[in-house]
């Protein structure tokens, strides 16, 4: 049936010109009926505005990834860069696909190997980057010390809250900490880290971690530093990363590209 619209007098448009937020532009005020409707539909596949939301996008990921603190290095690093590590990517990208679900449920990752040079910082900080590009979720991405400088700088600098900086990992929707035991552990930093575990785990925040040790070789390493409870840590890291305690196998990838290098000399 032919449309019968007083308000627009059976054009689709009102007359006037409105701010459309979605797409950070201006264009035609659309009205309500079929012919407004379908018009509005017309102009949103426009290549105007599909190129402006792309724009949009583009600068809300690169905000992300600035306030991920992702070290430079890291940045570009993808899954398909990886290689040798096919039933690792496999399980990883399960993971990256479900992560709607598995966000819900506090669900992160832990990274390990025996190893230095195995590509656990690659995965790692693959993840991020894919979880900002995918999902723009924000995260933050450091070392485990530089987490702890971060939060003694503020007993240092009154300018610097310490409240603030100590909430921040707290409550940062996805964690990143890579490294875990590589630094010297005291009473202090495992009073920190089991606050903040504690507090992600019972809202359900996701964290991922690297560490060249296991989980139970975790807690090896803090019963040998004397530390209280040892066990409350890596407890916590079972129930947070549960599925996902990976093993990351294989040889050091920088001794095979020294050697590589090393021959071409």
């Amino acid at each position: 049936m032919p449309s019968n619209c007083q308000k627009c007098d059976n054009t689709g448009f009102l007359g006037k010109k409105v701010y459309y937020s979605f797409c950070d532009l201006i264009g035609e005020e659309y009205c309500l009926c079929n012919l407004g409707d379908k018009a509005f539909r017309r102009w949103c596949q426009s290549a105007e505005v599909q190129q402006s939301i792309r724009l949009i996008r583009k600068k809300e990921v690169e905000k992300a990834l600035a306030f991920s603190e992702i070290p430079s290095y890291w940045k570009e690093k993808t899954l398909a860069s990886l290689e040798g590590q096919e039933n690792l990517i496999l399980t990883v990208n399960r993971y990256l696909d479900g992560f709607p679900k598995f966000r819900e449920q506090g669900i992160g990752m832990y990274l390990w190997s025996a190893g230095s040079g195995r590509g656990k910082t690659h995965v790692l900080s693959a993840v991020c980057n894919e979880l900002i590009q995918r999902y723009l979720v924000p995260c933050i991405f450091m070392t485990e010390e530089q987490m702890y400088f971060r939060i003694r700088e503020a007993y240092q600098n009154h300018a610097i809250s310490e409240k603030k900086q100590y909430r921040k990992f707290m409550e940062a929707k996805c964690l990143f900490l890579d490294d875990l035991g590589a630094t010297k552990i005291t009473p202090w930093k495992n009073e920190v880290l089991t606050g903040i575990l504690d507090y992600r785990l019972n809202r359900r925040l996701p964290t991922f971690f690297t560490s060249n040790f296991s989980p139970e070789g975790y807690e090896q390493n803090l019963q040998s530093s004397f530390v209280a409870r040892p066990g409350r840590i890596t407890s916590r890291i079972y129930e947070m990363c549960r599925g996902f305690i990976l093993e990351v196998k294989g040889e050091d990838f920088r001794k095979k590209i020294a050697f590589k290098l090393q021959n071409k000399i």
